[in-house]
């Protein structure tokens, strides 16, 4: 619906009569900006009440194809301000189709050929279209045919830029609205964002009705990073299949509200904690809190203990516990985690204590939180802090797939460095095809 960007250019979503609460219609604009970060934002041009007080807020009144759309506003100035956006048009139209733009996706390893046309020219794009079919949609994710020239510039600039087109229809062609499309546009957002440890946003929603009418559609920034041509996630872009089992499980999660609000939550710590901005001792907080909600869904929620027996033990145990029942290791790799072993033989030299990587994630979380004037002994293996960080995202993420019911490639996230594509099955579908 939207013209592919250069990046950091922002896209129009109205250029034409504005109308306002506190004033007469006037020409102005509404953009979705990339730079220095998404967001939406209006202008108009200057009049005469420039030095008047400035109200806290303001309705934009704007002409759609369905009708007159309000806008709620705040000022910068009299001639221009933001939008924390807004979803406008009718949430119950009955929709044939919904395209949305995804924002600073790689290049995916598709399914099929695309074939667009440039300036009269066709232009195909080996396995530019991936799609898939499941839980009752049938999803379509098309690149923009210059993403590799982007994709460069992405990453050298720093910003956004729109590099796929995503279609979302039901398959069996029957009509669906707006709110029944949410869930799914919320599953792809966390999930995308999930696989690849940062945030990547299907933005700009617009749904479709017969002949092709705009019902309905969202102005807003949802929640993304800037492009990184490494990813610093457990997915590797171009393994089309772990992406479809992914999407597939996410999907299925949205058939229990509650269940995918608990699914998003865990999603949200996964992904806060394997981007690698923001202190090291911040993203082992956030793992520890991921990993604690993760450990209750897997444990309370599911009937498995009371609250009263979870209660009961120490983080170290129930870790342990989640990690063995899935055939996770608990052992520490000196190869990828030097300093964490270092730490280790340490305090099994020192006080006798045999501790895996259950206890070490917590050890060195409760010496950060909890200081006794001996949480110097964490610094004084260099590297261990960090590769506590590694470790806890390694946990998390893994648990948080075997509980999607996900048995596809995984690409270690313990591990500081490593080989890009390097991937294996994860444990527990191991462990299965070794007891059959």
């Amino acid at each position: 619906m939207y013209a592919f960007n250069a990046p950091g250019a922002p896209v129009v979503l109205h250029d034409g009569p504005v109308g306002r609460s506190e004033g007469p219609e006037t020409p102005g604009t509404v953009e979705l900006r990339f730079a220095p970060k998404p967001g939406l934002v209006w202008r108009l041009p200057r009049t005469d009440h420039t030095f008047d007080p400035l109200p806290d807020d303001t309705t934009l009144h704007i002409a759609r194809p369905y009708g007159m759309a309000e806008l709620l506003a705040q000022h910068r100035s009299h001639e221009e301000g933001w939008s924390n956006g807004a979803a406008l048009g009718d949430a119950q139209a009955p929709l044939q189709r919904l395209i949305a733009h995804w924002a600073n996706l790689p290049a995916l390893r598709g399914q099929h050929d695309l074939v667009t046309r440039i300036d009269g020219v066709e232009h195909t794009t080996r396995c530019g279209r991936w799609s898939q079919e499941t839980g009752g949609w049938k999803i379509t994710l098309d690149i923009r045919p210059d993403h590799s020239s982007i994709w460069k510039d992405l990453h050298q600039t720093h910003v956004y830029a729109i590099t796929h087109v995503m279609e979302l229809r039901r398959t069996d062609g029957s009509v669906f609205t707006s709110d029944q499309a949410q869930p799914i546009l919320q599953a792809l957002h966390m999930g995308f964002s999930f696989a690849l440890g940062r945030w990547v946003a299907p933005m700009l929603p617009v749904g479709l009705g017969e002949q092709d009418h705009i019902r309905w559609e969202e102005w807003a920034a949802r929640l993304c990073d800037p492009a990184k041509a490494i990813s610093s996630g457990w997915w590797t872009h171009w393994d089309s299949e772990a992406l479809r089992t992914l999407v597939t499980r996410l999907v299925s999660a949205c058939s229990d509200p509650a269940y995918a609000a608990r699914v998003n939550r865990q999603l949200t710590y996964a992904v806060s904690v394997t981007r690698d901005e923001g202190f090291v001792e911040q993203r082992i907080m956030v793992g520890a809190a991921g990993l604690e909600h993760t450990l209750w869904q897997r444990f309370v929620l599911s009937g498995d203990m009371t609250p009263a027996q979870y209660n009961s033990l120490p983080a170290h145990k129930l870790l342990r516990r989640a990690l063995q029942s899935t055939s996770i290791p608990l052992t520490i790799d000196p190869e990828h985690l030097p300093a964490l072993a270092e730490l280790a033989a340490a305090r099994k030299r020192d006080h006798g204590a045999n501790m895996d990587g259950a206890d070490l994630v917590t050890w060195v979380r409760n010496k950060l939180v909890h200081p006794t004037g001996a949480e110097d002994d964490v610094y004084r293996f260099k590297g261990a802090v960090t590769e506590t960080w590694l470790l806890t995202r390694h946990y998390l993420t893994l648990l948080i797939l075997e509980s999607l019911g996900y048995q596809g490639a995984y690409t270690s996230l313990a591990a500081g460095h490593r080989y890009v594509g390097e991937s294996a099955k994860v444990p527990w579908a191991t462990s299965n095809a070794t007891e059959a």
